[in-house]
């Protein structure tokens, strides 16, 4: 049985911040940091927009009268609930309108809770309960409060939303074809809704030694690791990507030298990070938003070609495993218009991005909140586009509309 992506769509928010203006405000040089991070741009969130606002306008346009009949399993990844005892999905599945025989939960584990929600949905659809129906599964996540911090520079927000069927048009994905290493480790942790710290050091190390670890036991069940026409990697900021491509490389050739090593991630990843070099951190969200950047900047990919993941989350818990572009990838990755989504984002400044996070941040706090309306923005970008947005919390009980 063939299971895997049939729809993708990556949800971008509305408002952006340049690297470059960021970088300028806290004295650091801006072509060496961007050529350092690889990040262009970041997603900030407009003050009526959260971690459910994220999930619900990423996967609504999935979402017509058909499908809504058809999916019966929804899952949301992420690290960053908005209430500590309900789940995003209960918001998600009132508000896509999908069926009272739908189950649905959360899951979390850092950055790897979209993929652990792929796998579960995969193995769901394959067995008889799902035959004939589809999953959806969601990853919703944005940074907390880090003006001025050493990984100010990397804080984004996004959502991914993906339609998961036995016919997938977008990818397929072989549950078994997968190599996974997993090791407690406390590198990035969230002890509170408004604390985001941890040690950078720590995370990287534990990253890189999570590669290694994945790319042995892919090894151990699969023989060498090749033949793959892309490579797409986690990015918790995507200059990463080129240590995790490197080590990956090195474990068949250790002797491969850095500028070859550089010429093959030019050809096999960076095209990839088209995407996310423009949204900042999407968490959970960054090996699908990614996938979908390899796509969308390399037209020379096709059906059959295959494409190797690696996914990772903070804990920790990885996973590289293999794809197969399915035959409607382009048409699927047409109607995802990333990029118009992401051009259309209203660019804000510096001074008004350390307001909208100091408001957000103060939100988490309060039982009674009413979000403020940005000089316009919201009837700018938001009035008459369908798109829910928090209108208020009231009594600690939050309130959403359609605008």
């Amino acid at each position: 049985m063939r299971v895997g992506i049939d729809e993708l769509r990556l949800y971008p928010s509305t408002l952006a911040l340049s690297l470059a203006d960021l970088c300028v405000a806290r004295d650091k040089h801006p072509e060496e940091t961007i050529a350092h991070l690889l990040v262009k741009e970041r997603t900030v969130l407009p003050p009526w927009e959260d971690s459910v606002t994220l999930a619900v306008n990423a996967a609504a346009p999935l979402v017509d009268d058909e499908e809504r009949d058809r999916i019966e399993l929804l899952i949301v990844g992420t690290e960053t609930p908005v209430d500590l005892e309900k789940p995003i999905s209960s918001w998600v599945h009132r508000h896509l309108g999908l069926s009272s025989r739908c189950r649905n939960f959360d899951v979390q584990h850092a950055c790897y809770s979209v993929t652990s929600a792929v796998q579960l949905a995969l193995a769901w659809l394959s067995s008889p309960a799902g035959r004939g129906k589809k999953a959806l599964v969601v990853g919703s996540d944005a940074s907390l409060l880090g003006l001025d911090e050493p990984w100010e520079f990397i804080l984004g927000a996004g959502g991914v939303a993906l339609l998961l069927s036995e016919e997938p048009r977008f990818v397929a994905i072989d549950p078994g074809a997968s190599g996974v290493y997993a090791c407690e480790v406390t590198d990035v942790i969230r002890p509170s809704r408004r604390i985001e710290t941890g040690s950078s050091e720590e995370s990287l190390f534990a990253y890189l030694e999570a590669v290694g670890g994945a790319h042995d036991a892919w090894v151990e069940k699969h023989g060498p690791w090749s033949g793959f026409a892309g490579c797409v990697y986690h990015s918790p900021f995507p200059g990463i990507t080129f240590r995790a491509h490197q080590t990956m490389l090195r474990q068949t050739d250790a002797d491969l030298s850095r500028a070859d090593a550089w010429d093959d991630f030019e050809r096999r990843v960076l095209p990839g990070l088209c995407h996310h070099r423009r949204t900042g951190a999407v968490y959970g969200s960054s090996t699908f938003a990614s996938l979908l950047g390899m796509v969308d900047a390399r037209p020379e990919l096709g059906p059959g070609d295959a494409l190797s993941v690696f996914a990772f989350g903070s804990g920790s818990c990885a996973e590289l495993y293999r794809v197969e572009l399915g035959p409607e990838v382009r048409a699927m990755a047409a109607a995802a218009s990333a990029s118009v989504l992401i051009d259309a984002r209203e660019a804000i400044d510096v001074a008004t991005y350390e307001s909208l996070e100091r408001e957000r941040a103060a939100s988490v706090d309060q039982a009674d909140y009413r979000p403020s309306r940005l000089d316009g923005h919201f009837a700018r970008a938001w009035e008459g586009r369908g798109r829910l947005f928090l209108r208020e919390v009231e009594g600690w009980v939050r309130s959403y509309a359609w605008s």
